[in-house]
């Protein structure tokens, strides 16, 4: 088995955002936020997680200010969960944002006040990746309430 993870050009970084996106509605189910995501991968970092020659994981990455680098958006093609990619990918996310300067990563995901099972799992992966929660908020025009969360690299 051949993995890599790799930085990934605009064209490339879409391509594997549709075809992860495929395979889970359940996070992933509306078309408006979809088309969103999709537009503004174009102006982010993306790396993928290549496995047999296929992109079967992408984190796209922003730096919205000099000292912390976001996630964007980050998916695993279902059949591919549960094998440590989505950790090798926010590692080296980490790494990367880290030799820019950034002293925090943060990402934003469904609230656990929702109770939903699939955001859940979400909130706890990035739980065990060693961020913490530091506040719930509700964005204008969403359904759910989000909770934003950061790690420190020191």
């Amino acid at each position: 088995m051949n993995t890599l993870i790799k930085q990934l050009a605009p064209d490339l970084a879409e391509k594997a955002f549709l075809e992860i996106l495929e395979t889970l509605p359940e996070y992933f189910g509306l078309p408006e936020a979809n088309a969103i995501y999709a537009k503004g991968l174009k102006e982010k970092n993306c790396f993928g997680y290549e496995k047999d020659g296929k992109i079967v994981g992408l984190l796209a990455l922003e730096f919205p200010y000099p000292n912390n680098a976001n996630i964007y958006w980050m998916g695993v093609t279902k059949s591919h969960h549960r094998q440590n990619i989505g950790s090798s990918l926010v590692s080296f996310a980490a790494a990367y944002a880290q030799s820019r300067g950034a002293e925090t990563i943060t990402v934003e995901t469904v609230s656990p006040s929702e109770k939903n099972e699939d955001y859940l799992k979400t909130y706890c992966f990035y739980e065990a990746q060693g961020f913490q929660p530091l506040f719930d908020l509700k964005p204008n025009g969403f359904k759910w309430n989000m909770v934003y969360m950061m790690k420190f690299f020191t």
